[in-house]
């Protein structure tokens, strides 16, 4: 499962490419996203980061990152709230800047507005050609309607977090309570 992590470590990670040189690093409260599909040996984490250059890079690679360095940006304890749709509770994430809204097949579905909600499960996972998209069910519109993301024969989209304007936990558009 992919997922959308963000650096919980403490400490500085140092990104690679697939020669090993350096190319990057993540910092204490960094988001990206991971591409656990790629890889998978437990030592090697493929990884889509945002360089210092402010260029998303979908190649990036960690090396035995330490414990809390993969932390599940989305996961409920990080969440704002919870709202209850049709019988089942999801987390809910405030949205900083208006993003789009994908359905499983990258097709463009919509737009959350800032300022609104997008809805997800407790332990979210992210897309797999885009493991900075997090998985959300729901989108609460500007008229406090929360619409559902079901399209394309799956119950949830995806929205982009904003890796492309920012990566810091206060920079993302897709806002957890990080610190």
């Amino acid at each position: 499962m992919n997922i959308v992590a963000i650096n919980m470590s403490g400490k500085q990670l140092p990104v690679y490419d697939m020669d090993l040189n350096r190319i990057g690093t993540i910092y204490p409260y960094e988001l990206f996203g991971l591409n656990y599909r790629a890889g998978g040996d437990g030592y090697a984490f493929f990884i889509v980061f945002r360089n210092s250059s402010g260029i998303l890079i979908r190649d990036g690679m960690l090396i035995e990152p330490p414990a809390g360095a993969l932390e599940n940006a989305y996961k409920s304890k990080y969440r704002y709230g919870t709202v209850t749709i049709g019988g089942r509770t999801y987390s809910t994430f405030k949205m900083k800047r208006t993003e789009n809204l994908y359905s499983v097949s990258g097709r463009k579905i919509g737009q959350v507005a800032a300022g609104q909600y997008v809805a997800t499960v407790d332990d979210p996972s992210s897309g797999d050609t885009n493991p900075h998209w997090l998985q959300v069910y729901y989108a609460r519109g500007t008229d406090g309607r929360w619409d559902s993301l079901a399209a394309d024969g799956a119950s949830y989209g995806f929205v982009n977090i904003g890796l492309e304007d920012g990566s810091m936990y206060n920079t993302v558009s897709c806002d957890g309570l990080w610190v």
